[in-house]
């Protein structure tokens, strides 16, 4: 077995890896595990690190590395030792293209005398990397085979997109397309292209075709490509047909035919979102949005205080601890005061009975007699009380020792006088002495009754100190208790910074003062009410309190005061969400670990001196907001002490009343004006003016506009826009200005290297980037990582400043000093899911539509609408942790959609999704931006989504913009040719194979051979090699038809390809500007280039 596991590499889909390990470390460990030799291991673990690029980051710990970089990680665990069977799943999710490259540089280079089983969702992969590709649709293998056999078994055939210019007339265009191929079928048309599917059996026309399109120039076709069928084509094709087949298993449902099925259904969603983004909902008045959005979040805070059993748990179970110590205390003090059982002090404790024998600690009562007469009825009531008496007649009473006690009888008048005399070591002889003198008088009354006599132990002195000691301590347990609760409850600002539901908030128009209030209004009654019952317990328990009315009020005023100020200064810790991980853990420890010093300090120095102790007082009551009701309740209870001696030099709690009482109030108007600082300084921006949170000064911040830097070598396209944008800004005049304009952008972070702390480093993110996005485009903005994509996202969404330039979304300005209010909501799908695990999805689209002012019957009908449209009807009870990563993506994309906002930046919001999903998404998306008032920026590093889904695309490289334009116009302008895949059928001949690569290099002079599987011959063909795509097209049927050719392809190149070639530029630059991107690597060498 040890054997077995040496020859096989695995990388599963989740990244395996010690997060405080570095990623040499981590590789040498994982080296060692597997068996690789002590002397061997050094230079493997370089070997990988040269391989995947990641010599520069090899010293970074692991969990500080990027999602793409742990996956590298882990494929790099994966191989090392060179195994002999490699087992990938999904090995290059999360990675941009350039990483995916090198991943399949690797591969590819590692392939011989090896077998690569991988499983992934980039078809692009499977196609370049596999030699054979199986699909499993419904839990079955639809089929196995190369890719073209796939391409043309189950494809659709060719795609031809077309660049026009605004002078095209595109029905005459679309005519001469299907007068030469009559099953075209029109794909996508916009302004800028148009996208014909042609039937793969059809190649024979496309000569023809291709002829007439360059013939034709005044037809407005500015540049023409043809791209083959993809292998996601075939995948989507196979998922179809897997679930017709899934239905016919039913005997009892019929389904209609697929394209009938597809068709109704895309029709259905076409029809939805259309009318969700051209209808305008009734939103509510200024005054009732604020009252909305308080309710909406106190409603998702209670929802989340609920379900979240975390938090809640948390609360109890301290809760129970308190009123666990409490009856504890209260059993205890109860048992110590009954400890000792009262005492019935009858005779027959120091007294024998008549005819007892002698007794070591009972005597005879002796009995004298000094009235010189008859005592005959005292000796009968002795004897009734069974008493043993002696008569004793001489004076001396030591003589007759050790006796218990002794009675002299004397007579005064008619009544009989008793001197008692008791033995002092008899603890209780003298009032069982008294008690039978008082019996014998009521029986010389006749009265029948007697009296008897119990002694109690009397301990008052003793209780009463442990009674003080018990309150002061359950006072102080209290009070590190409650302190420790607010933070597990009143911290969720915490969660919706980290997962960005707070910035998809403030996007979707909520006000900062309605987000505080709606959380106020949950956290300061609960809290409350915790502190209520604890205190309502603690005096319950301790009833011998005396219930003063100013001392009660006192505490009474301030729990009113300090509830609110203990809330409040909750949300304000809040924000340090950056830098400590656990928040909520984090703070209820240091409120508690605080409230506990504090006891500690007030009462040690109490020793020290009373003033002392006072001045501490008033210091931690007006600095640290979570004493002053715990001093109060302190001062409350030393004032309750009754034996509490008062004099000059006395501390007198009185006095650390009033201190306690006022302080709560002014920290609240002290923590509002921070919070709302904090709120300033992190929150981002707001889209709408707050009636409450208004800003406390009117002079804007100063800007600087500064103009780029001559650059030579910038593209032309991208000085065009740049001048564009820049016209728009100055023009007062135009008609329609773009619905989001950059200008200038730039943006430099300080950043500090470990080995000198003291200096700073500036990065460059992004370098004066200008375009501009028109009503009714979506604009593609790629990139490599590190090339400033997310900088500039965050820049629109305003979670940071940028160092100099504009941003314009609609009619709403970045800059601070703009007033206008117009910009209501904004869409947003951020690459994180800005979504609450325990919230459910139609919960969320009720939440979000009430925050952007929707009416509560509008939304039900919107939801309807959405739910329809994105097939999220089976999961609108789910909790948002229950859903697939798919219908995430799909709830974030409704999301950003609710209220049609003007302006939509989306984030590779199709994620994790499967080709199938996907490829919804990207119809969704296509259709809900057919309104020409709306525009977005989408980012992806999916190359098939841009070209999908984006009018134009940019491409950003080491955060410059590099190319702007349209995809066709892309691959024209900077694509390095065209690809022929050549399938050859099973009998044909080395000798004739030999002939066609003649012949190959004949039609195509610079054609590169690429390594190419079994009877399928590839090659890569230069642009200049290619003069007209009707000539090619012709050449390649005449070598169709003289040689054993079963298919064949040719082929622009892709998207991808233009990309790579661009991003190749993206390198390390000087340490006093660089960067945040990696050194990209390439294998430039023919052989070893991937194919494509």
């Amino acid at each position: 077995m040890f054997e077995a596991r040496k020859m096989i590499g695995i990388c599963p889909q989740l990244d395996i890896h010690f997060d405080v390990l570095t990623v040499e470390e981590n590789l040498s460990i994982l080296a060692s595990v597997k068996g690789i030799p002590g002397n061997d291991v050094i230079q493997e673990v370089q070997r990988v690190l040269l391989d995947l690029d990641m010599q520069a980051i090899k010293d970074n710990q692991a969990k500080k590395l990027s999602g793409g970089q742990k996956r590298k990680l882990s494929l790099g665990i994966a191989v090392l030792g060179n195994p002999k069977v490699l087992l990938l799943d999904e090995p290059t999710a999360g990675m941009d293209p350039c990483s995916r490259h090198i991943v399949w540089n690797l591969l590819k280079y590692r392939k011989a005398n090896r077998v690569t089983v991988f499983s992934t969702h980039f078809m692009d992969e499977a196609d370049i990397l596999a030699d054979r590709k199986a699909v499993i649709s419904q839990g079955m293998l639809k089929c196995v085979g190369s890719s073209l056999f796939l391409k043309s078994k189950w494809g659709i055939g060719y795609r031809l997109s077309m660049c026009i210019d605004r002078s095209c007339a595109a029905e005459s265009l679309s005519s001469l397309v299907k007068q030469h191929v009559p099953a075209a079928t029109l794909l996508q048309q916009n302004e800028q292209q148009l996208v014909f599917s042609l039937p793969f059996k059809d190649v024979g026309r496309f000569p023809g075709l291709f002829s007439a399109l360059d013939t034709h120039s005044n037809l407005g076709v500015i540049s023409y490509g043809v791209s083959m069928t993809t292998l996601e084509d075939v995948f989507l094709k196979l998922e179809v047909e897997a679930e017709i087949d899934q239905a016919d298993y039913s005997v009892f449902s019929q389904q209609p035919q697929e394209e009938e099925l597809d068709s109704k259904s895309s029709d259905e969603m076409e029809q939805s979102l259309l009318i969700l983004s051209e209808s305008k909902a009734a939103l509510v008045s200024t005054n009732g949005l604020w009252r909305q959005q308080v309710s909406t979040v106190a409603r998702l805070h209670l929802l989340n205080l609920r379900r979240e059993s975390k938090s809640l748990r948390s609360v109890l179970l301290l809760l129970l601890i308190f009123f666990t110590v409490q009856i504890f205390m209260f059993l205890v003090h109860h048992s110590l005061k009954n400890a000792v059982v009262p005492i019935r002090l009858v005779p027959d404790l120091y007294f024998l009975k008549p005819g007892d024998q002698p007794d070591k600690y009972r005597t005879s009562l002796l009995l004298q007699n000094s009235t010189d007469s008859d005592i005959s009825d005292l000796l009968g009531f002795l004897t009734n009380q069974n008493i043993m008496v002696t008569m004793f007649t001489d004076s001396d009473y030591m003589s007759a020792a050790p006796h218990s006690a002794a009675l002299n009888v004397t007579r005064a008048e008619k009544d009989y006088v008793f001197t008692a005399v008791f033995n002092s070591t008899m603890v209780y002889s003298l009032p069982v002495l008294m008690n039978i003198i008082s019996n014998y008088y009521l029986y010389h009354s006749n009265v029948t009754e007697s009296i008897q006599v119990w002694n109690t132990p009397f301990f008052q002195e003793i209780t009463d100190i442990v009674f003080k000691i018990e309150l002061y301590f359950q006072a102080a347990l209290l009070g590190v208790i409650v302190t420790a609760m607010p933070p597990y409850f009143a911290m969720e600002n915490a969660e919706n910074h980290k997962t960005k539901a707070y910035t998809q908030l403030k996007l979707s128009g909520l006000l900062p003062s309605a987000y505080w209030l709606g959380q106020a209004v949950v956290d300061i009654p609960l809290f409350f009410v915790v502190l209520t019952l604890m205190l309502g317990s603690l005096f319950a328990f301790h009833y011998g309190l005396y219930f003063y009315a100013v001392k009660f009020l006192s505490v009474v005023f301030c729990l009113i005061g300090y509830v609110p100020s203990v809330i409040l200064f909750t949300y304000i810790t809040s924000f340090t969400f950056k830098k400590i991980v656990n928040t909520k853990e984090f703070w209820s420890f240091i409120y508690s670990v605080t409230a506990l010093a504090c006891i500690a300090v007030t009462e040690i120095t109490y020793f020290m001196g009373n003033t002392a102790t006072i001045i501490l007082h008033y210091i931690f009551c007006i600095t640290i907001p979570i004493y002053p009701l715990l001093g109060c309740l302190i001062g409350f209870i030393k004032i309750t002490w009754k034996n509490l001696q008062r004099n000059e030099d006395t501390y007198d709690p009185w006095d650390s009343l009033l201190v306690a009482v006022v302080s709560p109030y002014l920290h609240c108007v002290l923590w509002v004006f921070l919070l709302r600082s904090c709120e300033k300084k992190y929150g981002g921006r707001s889209l709408r003016k707050d009636p409450f949170f208004r800003t406390l000064s009117t002079k804007s911040k100063h800007k600087k506009f500064s103009e780029p830097p001559n650059n030579e070598d910038e593209d032309e396209d991208v000085k065009a826009e740049r001048l564009k944008v820049k016209e728009l800004m100055s023009c007062q005049c135009c008609e329609e200005k773009p619905a989001i304009m950059v200008n200038n952008l730039h943006k430099e972070y300080e950043d500090k290297k470990d080995f000198l702390p003291t200096r700073k480093v500036k990065k460059v993110a992004n370098k004066y980037v200008s375009f501009c996005v028109k009503k009714g485009e979506i604009l593609g903005l790629l990139g490599p990582n590190g090339a400033g994509k997310s900088t500039i996202i965050n820049i629109l969404v305003g979670d940071i400043e940028p160092t100099s330039g504009q941003v314009f979304l609609g009619d709403y300005s970045s800059h601070p000093a703009e007033e206008d209010d117009s910009g209501r909501c904004m869409g947003y799908c951020p690459q994180i899911n800005p979504l609450w695990p325990d919230i459910t999805l139609q919960e969320h689209l009720q939440i979000y539509g009430a925050v952007k002012g929707l009416r509560a019957s509008d939304v039900l009908e919107v939801t309807d609408r959405i739910t329809n449209a994105l097939d999220l009807k089976e999961h609108l009870q789910k909790t948002v942790k229950k859903l697939p990563a798919g219908i995430k993506r799909k709830l974030c994309f409704a999301l950003s959609m609710l209220g049609s906002p003007p302006v939509t930046l989306l984030d590779e919001p199709s994620t994790g999704m499967d080709p199938k999903a996907k490829q919804h998404m990207w119809r969704a998306i296509r259709t809900a931006f057919k309104n020409r008032k709306r525009a977005a920026i989408l980012t992806t590093h999916y190359m098939e989504e841009a070209e999908a889904v984006c009018d134009r695309v940019a491409i950003l490289v080491s955060g410059r913009l590099r190319c702007i334009g349209t995809v066709q116009h892309l691959k024209s302008k900077f694509g390095k040719g065209y690809f022929l895949e050549i399938k050859l059928k099973d009998w044909i001949e080395d000798l004739e194979v030999d002939r066609l690569q003649r012949e190959i290099q004949c039609i195509f002079p610079n054609a590169s051979r690429q390594e190419s599987f079994s009877t399928i011959l590839a090659y890569k063909i230069p642009k200049e090699d290619v003069q007209s795509l009707s000539q090619s097209f012709s050449k390649l049927e005449e070598v169709k038809h003289t040689f054993a050719i079963e298919e064949y392809s040719f082929s622009q190149a892709t998207l991808e390809q233009v990309f790579v070639e661009l991003t190749k530029e993206q390198e390390e630059e000087d340490n006093s500007c660089g960067t945040f991107n990696s050194t990209l690597w390439w294998e430039r060498t023919q052989e070893d280039r991937v194919v494509f």
